[in-house]
């Protein structure tokens, strides 16, 4: 399997920086890995667009509705995505459990949109409410999730997560979850990526992706 390297863009970029961001990372393209864009919604068509040819690329949203098409405004459910290839989505972010008061309940109803819509959940989940979260998702759901581990503590901080206690809580969601792909988020750089490297399946990377050069220098 490869390893699964995620930009997380949050809520950052304006379409010219978008742009010139694909543009920078143009000759990058083409690693062992697969390298996938979460950007934000507005520009999930242009990034759809710029990577339509590119096997080793794939999209991602950044949320999903917890519900299916309807009268829910504001929300982005996964009929609004279909035409333009979006392979995962990122749910339960801590940002978006702190900020916006998402349950475990929510973040299970989002992966059972997802899988309905052909999309592969990336669950977002920190020590303290691993079981509580698995719990919440049906388990015939659970083993369809791709996990990323992101330490509340790491997040936005600069302070990562050392590779030996990521590697126990790896053991400990794949016992949960089953033969699940686990991810490493927190503070990811290619100064400590080697690490994770050996000890995951991927990374879910945050700030460090903002830049294409940067985030390049993780994929080497």
């Amino acid at each position: 399997m490869k390893k699964l390297i995620i930009a997380n863009w949050k809520s950052n970029k304006n379409i010219e920086e978008v742009e010139s961001w694909l543009d920078d990372f143009k000759p990058h393209i083409g690693s062992e890995q697969e390298v996938v864009i979460a950007p934000p919604n507005p520009f999930l068509s242009m990034v759809a667009e710029k990577i339509k040819d590119q096997e080793d690329i794939s999209l991602a949203v950044q949320n999903l509705s917890p519900y299916p098409a309807g009268s829910y405004t504001g929300e982005v459910c996964v009929r609004n995505l279909e035409g333009l290839g979006v392979k995962y989505a990122i749910l339960g972010h801590s940002e978006r459990r702190r900020y916006f008061k998402e349950s475990h309940q929510d973040v299970a109803n989002k992966v059972d949109q997802c899988l309905a819509g052909k999309i592969t959940p990336v669950v977002c989940v920190d020590v303290d409410y691993l079981e509580d979260q698995a719990r919440a998702i049906a388990s015939e759901n659970l083993s369809k999730c791709v996990v990323a581990y992101e330490p509340l503590a790491a997040i936005g901080t600069g302070n990562s997560v050392s590779a030996k206690e990521v590697a126990k809580v790896v053991k400990e969601i794949k016992s949960i979850f089953g033969k699940v792909a686990v991810l490493y988020g927190g503070s990811v750089t290619p100064d400590n990526d080697d690490g994770y490297g050996q000890v995951t399946d991927g990374v879910l990377v945050g700030g460090a992706s903002l830049d294409a050069a940067t985030f390049s220098k993780l994929l080497q």
